[in-house]
């Protein structure tokens, strides 16, 4: 961490407007630069701003996290933007400066649409108001950040997402044709589309919905949630769009990331209540790696493998069948679980959904034979990467995570854990596993033939 690219800016009377002059001027000059804090103290609310009572959850609590050293040594350029630096931990990398000019034109836009000099003055004093809360959901603390340098950073990193978001949504819901040069650009939108789901690029939910809130030109806006979840859709690991359901999502998230990852969860899917003391055993329970025997070995035993067209989390075992979701593999797959693992890994309140579906895709794969079994039952399907790159891939998204492995508490299938592992055991599965090591046309051949070898 103590690495990492960061810069001082100047503190001053600076206000807002001359902020935006310096911008666009692009005279704007940084000095020193920003401490590490590795301190595991709670942040400190220099504004005195406290957050509503009916969101005590959300002030109390970090949300957006540096990842841990030993995480992002696992594969660094994961977590790591390429095109746009959002919020405050990568604001100063010098190879994402060119994309400030476009925030400042996109904030430019939208202030042009609002036409309305209060509203534009109103959206800065809303965002000043919030600046500490927004502060406390950060890991680390910036005070060599100004706060009117703070303001600035939310209001534009927020104008510019906010305002993308609506624009994608006119050019493909709406079937709007737009000269906006970002869409123009093959490349550009798919990298600032991953780099938004990065956990270091966020900003609080909050400060977005507010900004949202006040930069409404029409009063049927879609909602920000949806516009968020239709922006992202391509991104998704399962292909096809979202139920109706996600997309009439208006819960509450702590940012885009959080928002993505909750948009995985089955909607009638209940986190179970913990079992004190239910753990399995590693020696009577846990046969193969981790929780069950790789893929090959598991339909030898009997078990059939099919798609399962349901969300990507939703693994189901019955009657000997295990249905697992199609799951497509390209170059954003690897950076967008780590992403959502390490999200899990630093937020204790973010249930482990996606550490153990990498745990268990883990199991269930160990080498290039096994994904050619998921290949031909449609629950694997990858763009260019070969099966030893995939296998490789899986294998390395549980590297370094935290997760006791014998505990049945946070695994959201537990239940179709033992009952697969239970059936391995029967005297029925051990037969066919035994028939299956049997090479019956050699031994066909040599009653035909005798002389068959």
């Amino acid at each position: 961490m103590g690495n990492s690219l960061r810069v001082l800016i100047e503190k001053g009377e600076t206000t807002f407007q001359d902020v935006l002059e310096i911008m666009k001027n692009k005279t704007r000059k940084f000095q020193g630069k920003l401490r590490a804090s590795e301190k595991v103290t709670a942040t400190r609310d220099p504004q005195g701003n406290h957050a509503t009572d009916d969101e005590p959850y959300f002030s109390k609590q970090w949300s957006i996290f540096r990842v841990p050293e030993h995480i992002r040594e696992v594969d660094e350029k994961a977590y790591n933007p390429r095109v746009v630096a959002i919020g405050p931990f990568h604001r100063d990398r010098p190879e994402l400066k060119a994309m400030e000019a476009q925030k400042l034109r996109l904030y430019e836009e939208l202030v042009k649409q609002i036409g309305d000099e209060g509203r534009e003055v109103g959206l800065r004093t809303v965002i000043k108001k919030l600046e500490g809360r927004a502060r406390n959901c950060y890991s680390e603390e910036f005070d060599c950040i100004s706060s009117e340098e703070f303001v600035q950073m939310m209001v534009l990193d927020g104008c510019f997402i906010v305002e993308l978001m609506r624009l994608y949504h006119k050019s493909n819901q709406d079937g709007e044709h737009l000269e906006e040069p970002i869409f123009a650009t093959r490349w550009m939108l798919p990298s600032i589309t991953r780099d938004l789901l990065m956990l270091e690029n966020q900003l609080p939910f909050f400060v977005l919905q507010e900004i949202y809130k006040l930069t409404i030109v029409s009063e049927k806006e879609t909602p920000l949630n949806k516009l968020a979840l239709l922006f992202f859709e391509p991104l998704r690991p399962q292909k096809g769009e979202y139920s109706e359901i996600k997309l009439q999502d208006q819960g509450k998230h702590h940012h885009l990331l959080a928002l993505f990852h909750s948009s995985f969860l089955p909607c009638d899917y209940h986190r179970p209540s913990p079992r004190r003391g239910m753990r399995w055993n590693r020696q009577e329970s846990l046969p193969g790696k981790f929780w069950l025997d790789e893929v090959r070995i598991l339909r030898r035993s009997g078990i059939k493998l099919r798609s399962n067209p349901g969300n990507l989390l939703n693994i189901e075992f019955e009657n000997r069948e295990l249905r697992i979701p199609t799951l497509f593999i390209d170059d954003s797959t690897g950076p967008l679980f780590r992403n959502l693992l390490a999200y899990e890994q630093c937020n204790a309140f973010a249930a482990p959904y996606f550490t153990c579906y990498a745990i268990f895709l883990n199991s269930i794969i160990t080498m290039p034979e096994d994904i050619e079994i998921l290949q031909d039952t449609g629950i694997i399907k990858q763009s260019k990467a070969r099966d030893e790159e995939v296998v490789s891939l899986i294998n390395s998204l549980t590297k370094e995570l935290v997760f006791d492995l014998h505990d049945m508490n946070d695994c959201y299938i537990a239940q179709q854990i033992e009952d697969i592992n239970a059936f391995c055991r029967t005297w029925m599965s051990k037969c066919i596993y035994q028939l299956s090591k049997i090479d019956f046309i050699s031994i066909g051949l040599s009653f035909i033939f005798p002389s068959f070898k």
